[in-house]
């Protein structure tokens, strides 16, 4: 097959740049050859042939035609990257769902900008919050959670109804929430939360794979980068001072997110126990685990347990274990997408729909099943 006469070598590489790919990487997939031929394009030294252009185009999630324009698209920001034990050839499926946010993002900004919608008046609002508690208060009020609320739910989908109930609240007050897609297979140890800043449009992604606990906590944490406007890419939930691994911003988020999930004035006992520590957790809808550090950061943990935390740590793994069983193989495809979009997401893409202002294939395109079907 003949190959192009020319191409905008600079759109080449950002394309392939914000999807995560290295060269060799992509060349690889294209190619049984040993050469790097897409390094070779990149510097100018060769040309791809048109089927080559067409896979690119696929693999890159862009159109043909932005190689060939005059127009250079836009590089992907950085994104602070505050992951413990993380090597960068780890980080491809991440930086892949960074690139699908940052279109979204893009999206979103140019309709609600034209509907003449007000930038969001919460982000970075508590910037200048040096305290966790604080914060957590500030955080509480400003998106009218009421954790009486959140012990009154009950029953076997009460930390399910929980995350959704927190998620409400959040896109409430326009702050996107939505949830790793499925084939993007993201694990837990890579990546629990990601926060991406906009005046218009800030994005939290939540990992699908972790536990509706780990959840309910990432969300909260990435609400804290939210009010403080600190972006991040997380996976760590740990909040205590004696791990040292872990980047001060995000044990501050952490830290936040503890003072909020389980307040210190309603612990009023001096010490707790293991049926204690059950009981907390069913009622404030965290892990055993959790409470148990929680409790300990408190001094609210007599001294002398020591195996009470090997115990729970153990329960905790298998817990973990049955539920990643239990939880599924795949699931139905347009319910994943539709929770992976999130409500608002869906809600402004369908409604651009109805209002003609977009056709069915970008609508669709958008939202990653067929419109019709919300």
């Amino acid at each position: 097959m003949s190959k192009v006469k020319f191409i905008n070598r600079y759109n080449l590489r950002v394309a392939r740049e914000n999807m995560g790919f290295n060269a060799r990487q992509v060349s690889k997939s294209l190619t049984t050859s040993e050469k790097d031929i897409v390094s070779i394009w990149e510097s100018g030294d060769g040309f791809p042939t048109w089927s080559q252009i067409k896979s690119l185009a696929k693999k890159y999630n862009i159109s043909e035609l932005a190689f060939f324009s005059s127009k250079n698209i836009q590089e992907n920001k950085i994104i602070p990257d505050f992951r413990i034990g993380i090597k960068e050839k780890e980080t491809d499926d991440v930086k892949k769902l960074i690139n699908l946010v940052l279109k979204r993002q893009k999206w979103l900004e140019d309709v609600l900008k034209s509907e003449k919608y007000p930038q969001n008046k919460l982000i970075g609002s508590g910037g200048g919050i040096r305290s966790p508690l604080v914060l957590a208060t500030f955080v509480l009020k400003s998106l009218g959670i009421n954790l009486e609320e959140i012990k009154a739910i009950s029953g076997f989908s009460s930390k399910r109804k929980t995350l959704s109930y927190l998620i409400d609240k959040a896109e409430n007050k326009g702050i996107f929430v939505g949830k790793t897609i499925s084939y993007h297979r993201i694990e837990v140890e890579k990546m629990r939360g990601l926060f991406v800043a906009s005046d218009y449009a800030p994005f939290i992604v939540l990992n699908r794979a972790d536990a509706l606990s780990a959840q309910i906590f990432s969300l909260i944490h990435e609400l804290a980068h939210f009010f403080r406007k600190s972006e991040s890419i997380s996976n760590s939930i740990d909040f205590r001072d004696s791990n040292k691994n872990v980047n001060d911003e995000e044990r501050f988020c952490n830290r936040v997110a503890a003072e909020l999930l389980l307040p210190k004035d309603e612990l009023r006992e001096d010490f707790y126990d293991k049926n204690d520590i059950e009981r907390i957790a069913e009622l404030y809808k965290m892990s055993n685990i959790f409470v148990f550090y929680r409790l300990k950061d408190l001094g609210k943990i007599k001294a002398g347990q020591g195996n009470l935390e090997s115990q729970i740590l153990k329960e905790t793994e298998e817990n973990l274990s049955n539920w990643k069983k239990n939880r599924g193989k795949g699931g139905n495809y347009y319910n994943n997408m539709r929770d992976s979009n999130g409500n608002l997401f869906n809600k402004i893409v369908t409604k651009s729909y109805l209002q003609n202002r977009i056709g069915y294939v970008e609508a669709s395109h958008l939202l990653k099943f067929s419109v019709e079907k919300i």
